[in-house]
């Protein structure tokens, strides 16, 4: 065998092992779903999500009266992000943007570091893991740097429900006014549609995941590129773990004055129904875009004070 030869053979053979790798890699890309939403039904998805094979986290929040069978998020991510919160004067409630210059902060990448960390001792070499604590929503650009660190794909799926009940249901927890809970819902849903743009993400109602939890599941891995292989044993296991019941403030919407605010939700929950429905996402993002100015025009006007909601 000439030297040629040989060299040629020692190519092929290193373009084949080249091509293996590339396949093997590709099939351990960690692909990370994170659930986002304000009290409106991530609990529910990520519950489901971990049922049909979606690796969840080991440090589990604990079940509540509120959520009795669990919140399917990691307990330290929730208190980082609490001291996260509280650094720049803020708790998870508050429906002031947070301050965007913080992100280039050396303790942002301190932060960075830190949930980098959490997630690997959550999730370890998982490559379809998911994702779920509410308090990203107003915080999601620290996590670019994270799922940069990890090497990892995101995708995002959003929840939507009636701003009403979402305020009902934070009223119900936590003693909460209905205006601080549509507050929150606005600001959360507001920071986070924006977040997520250049990100593959999708749309879906909380009412048609208790309705038809098998439509929604397929419509989302659809958006996202997943594909759900649902076994008739995982099928009933998600059967039995939605239970319209458990929805108590879909029952009985409460009443609040038909105001500016009262109109900011309902817009806001419009814009996000259209594109749970399949709608166009440049209309959903112009409507948003308005929203979100006008909703960062009371912060500054109403910064010392919340008028009352007859006002609104």
């Amino acid at each position: 065998m000439t030297t040629q030869t040989l060299q040629r053979e020692l190519i092929a053979s290193i373009k084949n092992v080249t091509v293996r790798a590339k396949k093997l890699f590709h099939k351990r890309t960690r692909t990370v779903l994170t659930v986002l939403g304000a009290r409106s039904g991530t609990s529910a998805l990520a519950g489901t999500l971990g049922l049909l094979g979606g690796t969840l986290p080991k440090n589990l929040m604990g079940s509540a009266p509120a959520n009795i069978k669990g919140h399917f998020e990691p307990q330290d991510f929730a208190e980082i992000h609490d001291k996260i919160l509280k650094s720049v004067g803020s708790v998870w409630s508050d429906w002031r943007e947070f301050p965007q210059s913080w992100f280039h902060s050396a303790e942002a990448q301190q932060y960075r570091l830190k949930l980098t960390a959490l997630f690997l001792e959550n999730y370890g070499d998982a490559v379809f893991s998911i994702v779920k604590e509410p308090r990203m929503c107003r915080i999601l650009p620290l996590w670019d740097g994270v799922f940069e660190g990890l090497k990892a794909k995101p995708v995002f799926c959003f929840i939507d429900r009636d701003p009403l009940e979402v305020a009902a249901s934070l009223k119900a927890r936590d003693g909460s006014s209905l205006t601080d809970g549509l507050l929150y819902y606005v600001r959360n849903h507001l920071d986070a549609e924006r977040a997520t743009r250049t990100r593959r993400r999708t749309f879906v109602s909380y009412d048609t995941l208790l309705s038809n939890w098998p439509k929604t599941i397929r419509f989302a891995g659809e958006k996202l590129g997943i594909v759900f292989s649902i076994s008739a044993e995982q099928g009933s296991a998600v059967d039995s773990f939605l239970e319209p019941a458990l929805c108590h403030q879909g029952l009985h919407i409460p009443h609040y004055p038909k105001g500016a605010l009262y109109n900011m939700a309902y817009a806001v929950h419009k814009a996000f129904s259209r594109l749970s429905s399949g709608g166009s996402e440049e209309q959903a993002r112009c409507r948003l875009d308005e929203l979100r100015l006008m909703f960062n025009e009371w912060q500054v006007k109403y910064a010392h004070s919340w008028p009352k909601d007859e006002v609104l």
